[in-house]
C-alpha cells in the first residue's frame, strides 16, 4: 500500500512493499465470510536523508474494509513491539524501562 503522510511541512511517501517490516500480524489462510479477521503491522520508513517514520498498517480480511496508514512515535512502536514480546534495537535505549523490563515487568501500565 502506497501513501503519503505529513510531518509538518515534510511529505512522506510511504510503501508497504518497499519500507521493513518489524512485525506482521498473522494473515487468514482462506477467506470466510463468518470469519472477520483484523490486523496491524508495523512498518519502519527511512528517506534519503536518514530520518525515521514508524507506521502501522491496519487491514482486514474484509474486502469492503480498506486499509490504513497511521503514523506513530518512536515511543508506541516500541510499546507495540513489546507487547508482542519483541525487543528492537532501533529505539534509543531507555534505561528506566529497560530496567523494569528486565525485572520481569511486562507492560509499561504495570509500573
Amino acid at each position: 500500500m502506497k501513501t503519503q503522510l505529513y510531518d509538518g511541512s515534510r511529505k512522506i511517501q510511504v510503501d508497504t512493499r518497499i519500507d521493513e517490516c518489524l512485525y506482521a500480524a498473522l494473515r487468514p489462510q482462506k477467506y470466510s465470510p463468518e470469519v472477520q479477521r483484523q490486523g496491524k503491522d508495523l512498518y519502519v520508513h527511512k528517506d534519503k536523508e536518514g530520518k525515521i517514520t514508524y507506521y502501522l498498517h491496519l487491514w482486514s480480511s474484509v474486502k469492503t474494509v480498506g486499509s490504513k496508514i497511521q503514523p506513530i512515535s518512536p515511543a508506541t512502536a516500541e510499546r507495540f513491539l513489546r507487547g508482542k514480546g519483541l525487543i528492537c534495537n532501533l529505539f534509543p535505549k531507555s534505561d528506566p524501562i529497560a530496567t523494569l523490563y528486565n525485572w520481569g515487568y511486562g507492560i509499561a501500565e504495570e509500573f
